[in-house]
């Protein structure tokens, strides 16, 4: 079960939706085996990430994820952007063993955005 402050991000819905305009790269992954699928659009200045928008589908870990991820990578340097997302998941309360492929769904579509912007 997610955390009760994961969910309250979630439930919040923050930061949903997608980037307009030739400044946003998008990058998607999906879960092989359960189907849970996210996708982001990302701001970036060179190797920093600006701001995060996110469409998710499946369980609500991978949804609370792509909604923190939102929330939290706000002029993050690439590099810190996994430390950053850990920290952030350990501090709302983490998540269950079933529900830590959340954290690696989320980051995949973030790479995938970066990487397919030239940053990587």
């Amino acid at each position: 079960m997610v955390s009760a402050r994961l969910l309250e991000v979630l439930t919040r819905g923050d930061g949903a939706g997608a980037f307009a305009g030739d400044d946003a790269v998008d990058g998607c992954a999906e879960h092989p085996v359960c189907g849970d699928r996210v996708q982001l659009s990302v701001r970036r200045d060179g190797d920093r990430v600006l701001a995060v928008r996110w469409r998710a589908s499946g369980c609500p870990a991978v949804t609370a994820v792509a909604a923190l991820c939102a929330k939290v990578l706000c002029d993050v340097p690439r590099a810190e952007v996994a430390p950053v997302l850990q920290a952030a998941i350990a501090a709302h309360g983490g998540l269950a063993r079933h529900e830590r492929h959340a954290e690696s769904v989320v980051l995949r579509a973030l790479d995938d955005a970066l990487v397919g912007a030239g940053g990587g």
